[in-house]
């Protein structure tokens, strides 16, 4: 049995979530040691972030 495109995109936002909050936690392991290190993995968290509200986003949209 194959999954919905709307259980895909449940799935992937709930990992995304995870992974965001993973690579939030490394930037916070550089505070204060490599601004560089703590900037880039918190601009990739923030780019996860969006990847995953756009899924909502176009996931509202296959409902309507």
């Amino acid at each position: 049995m194959s999954q919905t495109e709307k259980q895909i995109a449940g799935n992937q936002r709930r990992t995304l979530r995870t992974m965001r909050t993973k690579l939030l936690a490394m930037a916070s392991d550089w505070d204060g040691l490599d601004q560089f290190n703590m900037s880039q993995l918190t601009e990739l968290a923030d780019k996860v972030d969006e990847v995953s509200q756009q899924m909502v986003a176009d996931d509202m949209q296959g409902e309507r």
